[in-house]
This record gives structure tokens, sequence and C-alpha cells, in this order.
């Protein structure tokens, strides 16, 4: 029997949602430990399941695919669904049963995440979903290298989930902006088009600094923050429809990789 080639999903960005978090509660807890490695494969596996799970489920739903994915989705889920499976049963059987409960919110996120984007595709609503399911990675390292679920491990999820939902309306909108097909936008086109995008950084550097005031984290932390609300509010005011996506993925990887940089300096 011919091995298909591993299904792995498009969005690059994606990786960086998934394993940034992990890099940030590791350098919070100055641990590695065998029990993150195998956290991390666990997580490994439940990421790449979600593409060929996700085929199998919009074919049981008459979405058609060509025969060549289907084989393949049929062959790598329960290679990847096994690796989360055994990974997480040596966690469990170590106590770590926390872990279900984090599990269980993902299992959420994917659920909800495919009926949003088999009713209206791919959206702000959808991707927002993604991203908090993704995040969860975050708490669930916190929690195998300390062995706590506390609120240091509540925080790490907010601060990454709001750091990597900024990219989905800066996206959405770079998007929207390449549909107008307009060499040249006016102010207010660009406002029209950039408003959810710099409303939601707003509030995203005002609660950051709020926790920083209140102490629930250091005050440096809205320097962690502080190049993305930049970018965001220059790409907004220089919002053309000539988007290079390509060029974009990169960026926002070199964002990703800033924030996991000032955030270990920072130590939070």
């Amino acid at each position: 029997m011919k091995i298909p080639r591993p299904i792995i999903t498009r969005e690059h960005g994606a990786w960086a949602v998934l394993l940034v978090p992990i890099i940030v509660a590791a350098s919070a807890t100055n641990i590695v430990s065998i029990e993150l490695i195998l956290f991390v494969l666990a997580a490994l596996g439940a990421f790449l399941s979600y593409v060929p799970a996700q085929i199998l489920l919009r074919v049981r739903f008459r979405n058609g695919y060509n025969d060549g994915k289907l084989t393949a989705s049929k062959f790598w889920l329960p290679v990847y669904a096994s690796i989360t499976f055994i990974c997480l049963v040596w966690l469990l059987l170590g106590g770590y049963w926390f872990l279900l409960v984090i599990g269980m919110f993902g299992a959420v996120s994917f659920a909800v995440n495919f009926v949003l984007t088999r009713a209206s595709g791919k959206t702000i609503a959808s991707d927002l979903v993604a991203v908090l399911g993704l995040t969860l990675t975050a708490p669930g390292a916190y929690y195998v290298t300390t062995g706590r679920l506390d609120a240091t491990a509540i925080m790490l999820w907010l601060l990454n989930s709001l750091f990597f939902c900024s990219s989905v309306f800066y996206v959405h909108m770079k998007i929207a902006a390449r549909g107008l097909k307009s060499e040249v936008l006016s102010p207010r086109v660009r406002f029209q088009l950039g408003k959810l995008n710099i409303l939601y950084h707003v509030a995203v550097f005002t609660i950051v600094m709020l926790l920083a005031i209140f102490q629930y984290t250091p005050l440096l932390m809205a320097v962690v923050f502080l190049p993305m609300v930049v970018h965001a509010v220059y790409g907004t005011l220089r919002l053309s429809s000539d988007v290079q996506f390509k060029r974009l993925g990169f960026l926002l990887l070199g964002h990703s990789i800033t924030f996991a940089l000032l955030f270990i300096i920072v130590k939070f």
C-alpha cells in the first residue's frame, strides 16, 4: 500500500498561533520537562488532525473532495489522532486530568469553527474561534510543567489570545481592501474598512494597560503589545487594494516571533 502524502494545513500562520503560546508558557515557568514534550506532541497531533477531520466531515455533509484528499484523510487522521491519544494517556496516567477540560474546550472550538465556516465560509467570527482554541496550548503547557491550572494559566491564555486575534482583524481588513480593486482608497474608505481593526487594537492596548496597572501582568507587558498596535494603526492609515498576502504572512510571522521574544524578556 502506497502511503499518501501527509495532509498539513495551508494556513501557515496557524503554526505560530499553536506554538508561540507554548514557548511563552514555558518561558514563564522556566521548566522544560518530558511532560511538556509529551504535551507538545499531543497538541501537534490534534492540530494536524484538524484538516483531515474537516475533509471527512465535509464529505459526510456532501461537500465534495477529490479521491486523493479523501484517501489521504482516511489514512492520516488515525495516525495524527493516535499520537495525541498516546501522549494524552501518558499525561493522564501522570495525574494531569485537567487536560481533559482543556481538550474539551479545544474540541468545542473545532466544532464551532467547522459549523461557522460551513455556513458562511471564513469570517472574522470563525477565525476568532479558531484562535481561541489554538491558544489553549498556553495554559496546557503551563499546567503540565507546574501541575497548576490557576490564574496565571488563564492570564497566559488571555494575553496570547488578545495578541493573535489581532491578526484576524488585520487580515480581514486587507482582504476587504483587495476586494475593492481600486488603486487609491480615500481616507473615508480606509476608515470604513479599518474601523474594527483600530477599535480592536485600542481595546487590547487598554486592557493590557489596565492589567499592568492592577498588577496582573508586568508593566512592561504594554511594550510587548506595542509593535502590534503600531503596525495595525499604520497599516490602516496606509491601506490600499494592492495586498501581497505572501509578504503579509511573513510580516505577521515576524510579529509573532517579536511577541515571543519580548514576552520572554519581560519575564511574565
